[in-house]
């Protein structure tokens, strides 16, 4: 079964809406129950993602962390493989396990390098037999 592909566009250019976006989908993942690995670029991105998890929501904890740690993290950030039942893929590539996955967000936002890269995505899923899903966001 082909995972729930997601593609969030946002309007806003650069990093950092696309961590904060990233963060906020992650929390509401947990929320929900799921486990998620926040599959970065490069260890410089898990640094900044780690550290907005911490503040990003002043009034309650996220628990995560840089390592599985047998289960014990719910929300995983690295750029190699980790557990979780959703991927919120950040790198420029295909997660290389993601058909073996349940959910799939990609997270684009409007500045030209990023664009470019998740279209190849896009169309790398498509190929790949998914039929991915786009949601404007606004804010």
């Amino acid at each position: 079964m082909m995972p729930r592909i997601d593609f969030y566009i946002l309007a806003a250019e650069g990093h950092d809406p696309r961590e904060h976006f990233c963060c906020r989908l992650a929390a509401r993942a947990w929320r929900e129950g799921l486990d998620v690995h926040i599959r970065t670029a490069d260890e410089a991105m898990s640094e900044r993602i780690d550290a907005a998890l911490w503040t990003f929501e002043e009034a309650s904890f996220i628990p995560h962390g840089r390592e599985a740690l047998d289960g014990d993290n719910p929300i995983v950030i690295s750029a190699d493989p980790a557990p979780g039942a959703l991927i919120i893929n950040l790198a420029d590539s295909l997660p290389e396990d993601w058909t073996g996955r349940s959910r799939i967000a990609e997270i684009i936002s409007a500045d030209a390098t990023t664009r470019r890269a998740g279209r190849t995505r896009y169309r790398d899923y498509q190929q790949g037999g998914a039929e991915p899903r786009t949601h404007r966001i606004d804010h």
